[in-house]
């Protein structure tokens, strides 16, 4: 395992999601490599696959096998905009584990599996009912900078793609399932206060951490929270 370095993640690809659904006592160390099945690329006219072309499918499947689930299969599609619910803490339960590192597997464009340090966090439903959540591959990461403000940090795809059908996209979380996220370690010389969260406005408790200060200005575009 290493330390995501900054922007290392940007052309890579993986939720952070490990688990969806009820408590157990024993969960597999593997991700959703995406929110939906994205349909294969097309291939070059007139291409023959050749026998290296196989044996490498086949290497890699079983690799992806090991790292990660099959597709996810809660995603639905709606013909209209969804009403989404309004997260809060009376609805949802969530517990950061910072001092526990565990591996966040992802691949690159190259088809390699990556692993970087990350620490668990753990949402559960507490409100006895469906929860309608749109598609969500991983928590932002807000951190106190300088002027003492919380200041979101994109380090990776996360947080930043999206489109025009994001608000058409949906999942329901049941009663008294859990959502089992990582977040990558920072590194740096700077201590400081960190928290995580679903959306720009339902967080988890604050907790310590390490951040190169740099990270503050070399961001595609700055965002801090009013």
């Amino acid at each position: 395992m290493k330390i995501q370095e900054f922007n290392e993640g940007i052309h890579e690809y993986g939720s952070s999601i490990i688990y969806i659904g009820k408590i157990q006592d024993s969960i597999p160390l593997k991700y959703y490599d995406s929110m939906f099945s994205a349909p294969p690329p097309p291939r070059p006219l007139g291409y023959v696959k050749t026998v290296k072309d196989i044996n490498d499918s086949l290497v890699f499947n079983k690799m992806r096998d090991k790292y990660f689930h099959s597709a996810f299969d809660r995603m639905k599609f709606s013909n209209k905009p969804v009403k989404f619910d309004s997260l809060t803490h009376d609805l949802l339960e969530i517990v950061v584990k910072p001092n526990d590192t565990i591996p966040h597997f992802i691949l690159d464009s190259a088809r390699n599996i990556k692993a970087y340090q990350s620490f668990p966090v753990f949402v559960k439903n507490i409100s006895g009912r469906k929860i309608i959540l749109p598609e969500n591959e991983s928590l932002g990461t807000f951190v106190l900078n300088k002027k003492n403000k919380w200041q979101l940090i994109w380090n990776d795809n996360a947080f930043v793609c999206g489109d025009a059908m994001l608000n058409r996209r949906y999942w329901t979380l049941n009663p008294e399932e859990i959502i089992i996220f990582s977040v990558n370690y920072l590194k740096g010389e700077m201590k400081t206060k960190f928290k995580v969260g679903l959306s720009y406005y339902f967080f988890s408790e604050e907790f310590e951490g390490n951040i190169n200060p740099k990270l503050f200005q070399e961001q595609t575009r700055i965002f801090e929270l009013p």
